[in-house]
């Protein structure tokens, strides 16, 4: 869903639907706080959540009543580590758990346009005239979006789709992958030029938006490409650009925005809301058709679009936008952020350590079968999610599932990373999960084996232990 600016030829991927499935997500909030009680200067409160549970905290007030302490997030919050013994909890996690805050939609789609951009990419094609008549190579130039994601003393790092920064069609000894890529963000919006006479396509002298950007890597598997700029030329167009916010949990009917450059008209904004929070998708993006796991939505995207980052109603990047049903408008789709900042955390970790345009999964070693998949609705919070039995099938020999003792028709329930724990509830969160490893990090499995939970010893990751993404 790129766009052809220079040319008026219109490219896009291919689309075909495929199997949909869903995302656990599942939010608990406070319903209440009611004074219950005192006993001379000090009040009692009692705190009750949409899932039906409570706690109590107290307040101290002073003898004339005027320096009685305020009740504030961070009182609930201590007294909740302190009545639950959780004490690895941090005052962020607890927030993101427990407080539904309203916030403005407008003002946070203002905050979030300071991380979005519209992206020029360049490429040798052979050309045509309107009856057909080759005219020979020249340059074309497509647009697309993109987002900025990490923001570092020396460069920025911006995510785009794959499908923006290569193109199947790139004429016989010229590279597929962009030649020239520039990039502008919002609020400072121009675009380049190509030269009648020579077909070249440049920034014209007077351009002072445009900042000049390097493909750095990615993967066709994900549809994800990351480009770099100096950060003193994000910072000289506008000092107030910052990366975006990710948020990994969204559900259905949840509100979103878009934002890109469809047509080529410039950076705007589209809302709708999440269809299915995990789709599957068909595309073609060098004449091989893959399957792409997907956010579908009804937020509007044409051409122009991919790259643009889909937002929930707090500014939090939650997909980035990569593909449409051209026959069906409503149906459109993002790739997930669990998928997209793993791939994109690792092209940037790779490309630093070696200068590889590429990025690595850990392979534990097993196949597993969804079963028991069923929709659980909660009553309490007015939420749902689909969960599953993730059942291994078989263990390769000498694999770090073997290592760790895992065995034939075991559940996978939890996956531990360096200490943090990963509850498991469909089989995509593992393989997102090992997006994000590397080699000397530490991985446990816990599984149940006979309907007794058990947790694995941990492994080291090894290197022969990843495997490319792109590989076959």
């Amino acid at each position: 869903m790129r766009k052809r600016v220079i040319l008026s030829l219109m490219a896009a991927a291919t689309l075909s639907l495929g199997v949909f499935a869903g995302c656990f997500t599942q939010t608990v909030s406070i319903s209440s706080i009611e004074k219950t009680g005192s006993v001379g200067l000090v009040d009692y409160y009692t705190i009750t959540y949409t899932d039906g549970t409570t706690s109590q905290f107290t307040v101290t007030n002073g003898k004339d009543g005027t320096d009685a302490q305020n009740v504030t997030a961070q009182d609930v919050y201590e007294t909740y580590k302190e009545i639950y013994k959780d004490e690895n909890l941090t005052f962020k996690e607890f927030c993101e758990k427990f407080l539904n805050v309203s916030q403005n939609s407008a003002s946070a789609l203002n905050s979030c346009l300071r991380s979005c951009l519209k992206v020029y990419t360049v490429f040798h094609e052979k050309t045509y005239d309107d009856y057909g008549r080759y005219l020979g190579i020249y340059e074309t130039s497509y647009c697309g979006s993109a987002v900025v994601y990490r923001m570092e003393e020396d460069y920025t790092y911006m995510l785009t789709n794959y499908h923006v920064i290569y193109d199947a069609d790139a004429a016989l000894g010229y590279t597929k992958f962009t030649e020239k890529t520039w990039a502008y963000l919002y609020g400072s919006e121009s675009a380049p030029v190509q030269d009648e006479r020579t077909g070249v396509v440049s920034v014209a002298s007077d351009d002072t938006y445009a900042i000049e950007c390097e493909y750095i890597g990615g993967a066709i598997s994900y549809d994800v490409a990351v480009i770099k700029a100096k950060t003193e030329d994000l910072l000289r167009v506008n000092p107030q650009v910052q990366p975006v916010t990710v948020n990994y949990n969204y559900s259905v009917g949840e509100n979103t925005f878009a934002v890109g450059n469809p047509d080529n008209g410039g950076i705007s904004v589209t809302e709708g809301v999440v269809s299915v929070d995990s789709d599957y998708i068909s595309l073609k993006i060098d004449n091989t058709v893959r399957y792409y796991r997907s956010i579908r939505t009804d937020t509007a995207l044409t051409h122009g679009s991919s790259g643009g980052g889909l937002f929930n109603m707090r500014g939090e990047l939650i997909g980035l936008n990569n593909a449409g049903d051209e026959s069906i408008t409503s149906m459109n789709f993002a790739i997930p952020a669990t998928a997209l900042t793993g791939v994109a955390d690792g092209i940037i970790h790779y490309n630093a350590a070696s200068g590889a345009k590429t990025t690595k999964k850990a392979l534990i070693g097993v196949t597993s079968n969804s079963e028991n998949s069923k929709y659980v609705y909660d009553e309490a919070t007015g939420g749902g999610h689909i969960e599953e039995d993730v059942v291994i099938t078989n263990v390769t020999a000498g694999s770090l599932a073997e290592m760790m003792g895992l065995k034939k028709d075991d559940i996978i329930k939890s996956v531990t990373l360096n200490g943090k724990k990963y509850e498991i509830y469909r089989q995509f969160q593992i393989s997102d999960l090992l997006l994000n490893a590397r080699t000397g990090d530490e991985l446990k499995i816990g599984y149940l084996r006979g309907g007794v939970a058990a947790e694995s010893q941990g492994v080291i990751v090894r290197s022969s232990d990843l495997k490319n993404v792109d590989d076959n």
